[in-house]
């Protein structure tokens, strides 16, 4: 009984973060901007590029969930490779920073679209670091229908954020080209 009494009320808490968090005129956090920002940069430019960054990963995380269902060693081993990840992503934030904004609207562009990369990034990554964290805590490591789901999202968010880093890579080494370029 109390069982389902605090599966209900978890349920009701995540729903309302949930739309707390994306909520179209937010105040606390704008994940609703970065997410659309990020969106527009990528549907803007190759569509192709979008696509085998959002569409394709499902389709492997899909197969991937058909060979192996995760499990704990392997979850606990991501939750430190993102917790790094974050760090290193929330060090870039702070280098975009201290660039320098007095430039070209061209190189303002790209600074804002870096930052909004690397932005999301963080986000994708902190959603799969809450969502591992639930599943220890929560969850079985069966390929049951729901351990099959939880995988399979996991696989997807991961392969999502290891294929938005080299955009991020790419918009920084061309910033820092640019600003190596005006000074010599």
């Amino acid at each position: 009984m109390f069982n389902i009494v605090f599966r209900v009320i978890g349920a009701i808490c995540a729903f309302v973060l949930f739309f707390s968090l994306f909520s179209k005129n937010g105040n606390y956090l704008d994940i609703r901007g970065i997410i659309a920002s990020h969106l527009k940069l990528l549907f803007n430019g190759n569509r192709l590029q979008a696509i085998c960054i959002f569409i394709s990963p499902v389709i492997f995380a899909i197969c991937i969930v058909q060979f192996r269902c995760l499990e704990e060693t392997v979850l606990e081993n991501l939750n430190v490779v993102l917790s790094i990840l974050i760090a290193m992503l929330f060090s870039v934030l702070s280098i975009l920073n201290t660039l320098n904004t007095e430039r070209s609207d061209n190189y303002l562009v790209l600074l804002k679209e870096t930052f909004t990369a690397t932005a999301f990034a963080i986000l994708v990554c902190l959603l799969l670091l809450v969502l591992s964290f639930v599943w220890l805590f929560v969850g079985s490591f069966d390929c049951s229908a729901a351990g099959k789901l939880f995988s399979g999202i996991t696989y997807y968010l991961t392969i999502v954020v290891f294929l938005n880093i080299p955009l991020v890579i790419k918009r920084i080494q061309v910033l820092f080209d640019v600003k190596t370029h005006v000074h010599t």
